[in-house]
């Protein structure tokens, strides 16, 4: 009796463990192990396109789309309009819409491009036709509340065109025009990337690392303390 109880708690951690350790995978330090891994996603409830591989949604090596400063860039470029983040307060100067690594972020997050739309299909998916499913879909239905299918929650990555209520993209960091900003060097506020052809231009990449989600949501530092926010604002 003792030795079926072992074997029965044994089968039962194992199950449990493999649950966490699927549940962890999605706030990895690598794409793969993260919700960008759309590949893994198609058998995670998402009706996307299966191309066979998990850097082709977003990345090509070859014919790739040199309008957006992302490396081989394998998706087409967004192009809104987007109404822009604006306030009383705002001294630095932003752009008419979005720009630059900006417009890779949009092109899935914006809900004008599907998810699985990209340039250049691998040779052996050259049949295989995207769903059309946008990220509002994601966002609203199955990958939603706090047992989403698959275990991916989608909620607020639809950010659609208006952008006035998210935090300003395609800005010129100029601490010059407002104290209450920290100075920035060599294309950087402290570890933060600025973007841009002067490197002083704040985008959705330079808080965010899509590769990267163990501090979710895909944070390039963990914010506790608003240690994040506080990189850039001296308040």
């Amino acid at each position: 009796m003792m030795k079926w109880t072992f074997v029965v708690c044994t089968l039962v951690l194992m199950v449990c463990l493999a649950g966490v350790s699927d549940t962890y995978a999605q706030f990895g330090n690598k794409v793969s192990d993260t919700p960008h891994n759309l590949q893994k996603a198609t058998t995670s409830g998402m009706t996307l396109a299966d191309y066979g591989e998990i850097c082709v949604y977003c990345h090509t090596p070859h014919n790739n789309n040199i309008n957006i400063e992302a490396p081989l860039w394998n998706r087409d470029e967004p192009t809104g309009p987007y109404n822009m983040y604006n306030s009383p307060t705002l001294d630095m100067t932003i752009a008419n819409t979005a720009e630059n690594v900006s417009l890779a972020c949009l092109s899935c997050h914006d809900n004008t491009i599907a998810l699985d739309q990209i340039i250049n299909r691998p040779s052996s998916q050259l049949g295989t036709n995207p769903s059309g499913q946008t990220i509002e879909t994601c966002a609203t239905t199955c990958h939603v509340g706090a047992n989403p299918v698959g275990g991916i929650n989608f909620q607020g990555t639809n950010l659609g065109t208006d952008l006035q209520n998210d935090h300003p993209i395609s800005i010129v960091y100029d601490p010059s025009k407002d104290p209450n900003f920290l100075p920035a060097s060599n294309g950087k506020v402290g570890n933060l990337p600025l973007y841009g052809s002067n490197a002083d231009r704040v985008e959705c990449a330079s808080c965010h690392n899509p590769h990267d989600n163990s501090n979710r949501p895909f944070l390039r530092m963990s914010n506790a303390n608003s240690a994040l926010c506080l990189t850039c604002h001296d308040i």
